[in-house]
Formats: structure tokens, sequence, C-alpha cells
């Protein structure tokens, strides 16, 4: 497939108004004009001065660059600039901020059509991606040749054929599921597929729990989730918070959100969920809390590394915020008594102070 840009609109010779659209050529010609405007004679009646190349020639003794130094510094130069672009103007995909305008210079890497803009790097998530994004790593997967821009790319395809993946995994739990209706048949399936992936009961529960619930309430989700647009978390991140919601509703609040969802971080698409969930079902959202307030807990587990963790969920907000600022003002005194660490562990060990009921000076702590 020809490393060739992917036109978000009519191009140069079909429509002339992207002059006016872009605010850096617009503001420069109308720069122009106005220097035009002032001139009293014909600017092109006057004569013409041209580049003398003896004028510009090295002083003697002085080696002029070669061919390939000078090409050796352009295409560092147009590395380092187009890296810089990428970075800076965010998620890459289709119809995403990063993927939105197509940067001057060429590639001749093996990764070119995954450059911002690029027939690849707006392509939705598929196998064929798959595909062309395997063949770009090269040798060794060390990506010869390819630049840090083109890289990016690389890494939001693959972000984007992992989504699809989950789509078409979810899509085949979800067939699995409508072949065996019953309760009796719904649970031999949920052992069938626990079994056939080494995975527990419960976790295939939530498969099937998370492909039907896409299937039958959230269209949008299910379809950006195929694209790639979408993360498979962030799909669960909908799917949760409208889970009171039925089918009309759930579809109204994602689509408060489906917009921005793929370029909005976990914690940000939560807050955008339960705004519009609220917005959608306000009844049903106040149920939601106080359903999930009978289920207020503390929980205890061990870490991986031996140590263990404490958590209470489901406990009121405004509570939780009082004992968070506690932790901290405990945390800020034991720092400035010359307690060693970093703030998370200072944080923590204030917890434990304040729990055990050992906040009573900082000299006092372990």
């Amino acid at each position: 497939m020809p490393p060739e840009p992917v036109p978000a609109d009519p191009g140069w010779d079909e429509d002339l108004t992207w002059l006016d659209r872009d605010p850096v050529t617009a503001a420069g010609r109308e720069a122009w004009l106005d220097w035009l405007c002032e001139q009293d004679d014909d600017p092109f009646d006057a004569p013409q001065e041209y580049w003398d190349p003896e004028a510009s020639a090295p002083p003697p003794g002085q080696d002029e660059l070669a061919a390939e130094e000078l090409a050796g510094i352009r295409e560092a130069a147009a590395d380092e600039l187009l890296a810089v672009k990428a970075a800076s103007t965010g998620r890459r995909g289709p119809g995403q901020p990063g993927s939105a305008r197509v940067f001057p210079g060429q590639s001749s890497s093996p990764a070119a059509a995954f450059g911002p803009g690029m027939v690849l790097d707006v392509l939705p998530g598929c196998a064929s991606l798959a595909v062309a994004a395997d063949a770009a790593a090269g040798d060794e997967d060390r990506f010869g040749g390819v630049s840090e821009g083109e890289l990016v790319g690389l890494l939001c395809a693959w972000d984007r054929v992992e989504a699809h993946a989950a789509a078409r995994k979810l899509a085949v739990v979800a067939e699995l599921d409508r072949r065996n209706p019953s309760p009796e048949d719904a649970e031999f399936t949920a052992d069938e597929i626990a079994n056939a992936l080494g995975e527990s009961r419960s976790r295939a529960d939530e498969l099937m729990g998370t492909a039907g619930y896409l299937d039958s309430h959230l269209p949008g989700t299910r379809a950006a989730l195929r694209d790639g647009t979408l993360s498979l978390g962030k799909a669960r991140i909908i799917a949760i918070a409208t889970g009171l919601l039925d089918p009309d509703e759930a579809r109204a609040a994602e689509q408060e959100v489906l917009d921005r969802a793929g370029r909005l971080t976990p914690g940000g698409l939560r807050a955008a969920i339960a705004r519009a969930v609220l917005e959608v079902a306000p009844d049903k959202a106040r149920k939601r809390r106080e359903t999930a307030a009978r289920f207020a807990r503390v929980e205890r587990w061990l870490e991986d590394s031996g140590n263990a963790a404490l958590a209470g969920r489901e406990l009121p907000p405004d509570e939780v915020l009082a004992v968070d600022e506690r932790i901290t003002a405990w945390a800020n005194e034991l720092r400035n008594a010359g307690l060693d660490g970093g703030m998370d562990e200072i944080r923590a060990r204030a917890l434990l102070d304040l729990l055990l009921g050992r906040a009573g000076s900082p000299g006092g702590s372990c």
C-alpha cells in the first residue's frame, strides 16, 4: 500500500478554500496583501536580483559539505521536527486530533504509511492493519529507518488492532451465549468458555456479561471497540456506568461521550459517563449510588510482593475526602519532623498511624 496521505477534505486542486481554513496560510496571505497595497509601483516590474552562487561559496580552504552529509542533516532535521509535531497533537487514529493533519515531507521508511495523517494512521483496527504493522517492525523488531513519529503511529495502530481483536473475541462469546439461551445452558456455556481459555468461571461470566450488554445496550460502544477507537478497558467503563439503564437510556448516555471517549483518560471517561447517566436517568443514577452504599466494606488482601493492602469501598464521598485531607495533613507533619521517604510512602505511614491511634505527635510514629 503506497505511503500517501489520506485527505481529510478536498485537496488543493479541488477546493481552494483550504487557504482560508489554514490559519497560518491565511495570516501569511493577508500580511502579503497588506504589503502589496502599500507599494507605489508594481513590484513585479522592478529589476530582479538573482542569487549569485560565487557570492555564497565557502571561504577558501573550507570544504563544502558532501551530498551524503547534507542528506543526513536534512533527514535528521525532518525526523526531529516530525517527532516534535506528532508528540504535541494528541491521540492518533481515525477521527482523532493527532491524525487530522498531514505534515510536509517524504519518508522512505517501511513505516511511512503510519506517519501522522497517512493512510495506515487513519485505518480502523482490522487484520490488514496488523499485517502491515507487523511488516514495519523489520529485523529483530528494531524498526530500522523508522522515525519517531512513525513509531508513535505504529503504537497507536497496534492499540487499535488490540481493541479490534477484543471486539471479535466478544462477538464469538455473544454468539455462544445466544446459542444457549436457557439458564441451564448458560451455566454450561460459562464452563465451556472457562475451560477453553484456561480462565476462571467468574472471568467467563464477566466475558459473557460484557459481550451480551454491548450487543443489547451499547451498539455505539461496540462499534468503536471494533474500529479500535475505544479500548476494551474504556468500553467496560461505559458498560459499568450504564448498567442499570434500559437499552434506550444506555444508548443516549453513550452518545454523550463517544465523540471524545477515545482520547479521554479512564478517570476523565468515568466522570463524563457518570454525568451523562445523571442527565439521562437521574433517578436511576441516585438509586445506583444508594444501592451500592449498602455494600460499603473494608477489603484487605496480600500484594504479590508479600506486603498487604487495605481499602474502603462504596463510602460516602464527602467523608472519604475528609479522611484523605486528614491523612495528608498528618503526612506533612511527619515529613516536617524528618521522616524519610516519598510522599506516597509517608501518606501510607500516616494512614496506619491514624488507624492505630499513633497520631499524637510525629515523634511517636514508627
